[in-house]
């Protein structure tokens, strides 16, 4: 009884703050079911005892590494945000503001951005962010980006700022120019000079990208979050935000479930299934597609209608669940692929399944998706497939080395980083040229690249060279939004790394991993478009070299981002020579 007071009295404390703050105004939902910032950043102390103590607000110009206490204090005389980007890109930079003696309302503005022309960028294609902490494990990360309306900075504390641009594709090129202003209560003020070139080549629109984005969603995560009934207008218009900003990054699928639980329950929220498995007394099934229906509807609004992926009819643990008709009880049972249970579960299915989407003209974009299983399990689905819904196609992120799935062939086949070899990345080829896509993923591992809290951004955007110089169709990562308790609080969940499972916060707030995997993704989208115009010179060429997975893992943090920084200055360079 005791802790539950003192729990009771923390979280009406933090409310009574976050009030007085003037944060609670503006997102009422998603802090009242969290705890406020687990910690603000200070500066260190050895650094700041060094320094002068300049009063106000003080502020510099930085690179978009995510920022250490150490790492915070320099030249203020920095403040001149430089930006290159082509048209109809999403670009980033970010500035650091600190105070010795606090500053309370902090708040941020951006005005249009003109060139010498009279063109204009207008200021609502600028998007100035507070970067906010999060825990993983006991130490604090910068995460969040955050558009609350104001913030305070507490004596000898600091606050990184996280400004996208987002170019309009008529943009006209050239030199265009505006202003970031972080102002405080009192009048204290540091504004910041933006300067955007505007190159005259342009990206395609996100839904047209040929980059392969394959990164799951879970719907329950957001609905259990929020306090609302799965699959109500609540849960969707909470849904909206989160899966349009996936489309806007070119994603293709959308992450559906036939079965409960499919990878048994690795996540906070366990996966339900959007179809009804329901068997009557006579032995016949019925299938209720009612959910799966008004799912799929529903992301093919928010811009995901390439591909539906069906997950899945190898479950880990190999169990499946039925309703049984006369009683309403919820039977489980033990289904191995290529048993008779497997095959009387899923036969029937299957045939249902086939027609319905026929009528909904669906089949084509259809897969049933399997994950991390083994051959024989795998060619005793796909011969199950064959024969009950012959038009279903088959997608798969494999875990084992490639060989051990010689002779079956996947529409869409995703290969664990770590097991890439030179075999396999001479028949990503042969597959492309037959219509077939094929992608790496990273998920809990390996430790680097990839998109933890303590990940590097360097290794986000190195994910998109990648794929670029070793010609895979795209990436698939298992975790967008599948949140744990609190992840504007913790963004750690069981033994996974932390901020593995999620790369969007609630409310639809991006991060600053989200983001560099973006920047990472239209490089991609660059590079393809330099190969086609022939553009692609030996310098570029030898730095795709490097982009192989067993060289990164010895690479330090200064080694990989320089990597990265040099094969971003030469794509600079080859896309001048665009028109």
């Amino acid at each position: 009884m005791k802790n539950t007071v003192i729990t009771i009295f923390a979280i009406l404390t933090s409310c009574v703050a976050l009030a007085k703050s003037g944060e609670s105004e503006k997102y009422p939902l998603d802090w009242r079911y969290s705890r406020l910032e687990p910690g603000v950043p200070m500066l260190d102390k050895s650094v700041a005892g060094t320094k002068p103590a300049a009063p106000g607000l003080m502020g510099r110009v930085v690179t978009t590494a995510k920022l250490k206490p150490a790492d915070v204090v320099g030249d203020t005389s920095e403040k001149t945000l430089k930006l290159s980007a082509w048209r109809n890109e999403r670009v980033n930079g970010q500035v650091v503001v600190w105070s010795n003696d606090g500053v309370s309302q902090v708040r941020l503005s951006c005005s249009a951005l003109i060139a010498s022309s009279g063109s204009k960028i207008p200021a609502s294609a600028l998007n100035a962010r507070f970067v906010r902490y999060v825990l993983g494990g006991d130490d604090l990360h910068p995460d969040v980006l955050d558009p609350v309306e104001r913030i305070d900075i507490p004596a000898g504390g600091y606050r990184p700022v996280w400004l996208t641009v987002t170019v309009p594709k008529r943009a006209k090129p050239g030199a265009y120019r505006g202003m970031l202003t972080v102002k405080g209560a009192g009048n204290k003020q540091v504004n910041f000079p933006v300067e955007l070139n505007v190159m005259k080549a342009t990206l395609p629109d996100p839904e047209d990208w040929e980059f392969f984005l394959d990164l799951w969603q879970h719907p329950w995560a957001v609905a259990r979050y929020h306090h609302v009934e799965p699959f109500s207008k609540e849960h969707y218009d909470l849904l909206r935000p989160i899966l349009t900003e996936l489309a806007q990054a070119g994603q293709k699928t959308l992450t559906t479930s036939i079965v409960e639980k499919p990878w048994n329950q690795q996540t906070f929220d366990p996966y339900d299934s959007m179809i009804k498995h329901i068997k009557n007394a006579d032995g016949t099934w019925l299938f209720d597609f009612s959910i799966f229906d008004e799912y799929v509807k529903f992301g093919a609004s928010c811009g995901l209608d390439k591909q539906i992926h069906c997950y899945t009819m190898v479950t880990w643990g190999n169990m499946v669940s039925y309703i049984d008709g006369a009683t309403g009880d919820r039977i489980r049972l033990k289904a191995v692929p290529g048993s008779p249970e497997h095959i009387a579960f899923w036969g029937p299915f299957l045939r249902d399944f086939e027609n319905h989407l026929k009528k909904k003209r669906w089949l084509k974009r259809t897969y049933i998706a399997m994950d991390e299983r083994g051959a024989e399990e795998l060619r005793a689905t796909m011969k199950c497939i064959q024969k009950y819904a012959p038009g279903l196609k088959v997608s798969m992120a494999g875990n084992h080395p490639p060989s051990t799935f010689k002779g079956l062939v996947f529409d869409n086949y995703s290969q664990s980083i770590g097991n890439v070899n030179p075999e396999f990345l001479e028949e990503v080829q042969k597959r492309h040229s037959n219509g077939k896509v094929t992608m790496f993923y990273i998920c809990c591992g390996p430790r680097r690249p990839n998109t933890f809290v303590f990940s590097p951004t360097a290794e986000q955007r190195w994910l998109g060279y990648y794929a670029a110089a070793n010609k895979f169709d795209g990436m698939l990562r298992w975790a967008f939004a599948h949140w744990p308790r609190d992840p504007l609080y913790s963004t750690t969940f069981s033994s996974w790394p932390d901020g593995d499972t999620f790369l969007l916060y609630p409310g639809a707030r991006s991060s600053i991993r989200w983001e560099c995997l973006r920047d990472g993704i239209e490089e991609y989208e660059k590079i393809g478009i330099l190969r086609e115009e022939s553009l692609i010179d030996a310098e570029l060429t030898t730095l795709f070299k490097e982009y192989d997975f067993k060289k990164v893992k010895s690479y330090d943090d200064a080694k990989l981002a320089e990597l990265v920084e040099k094969t971003r200055v030469a794509v600079k360079k080859l896309s001048a020579e665009l028109k």
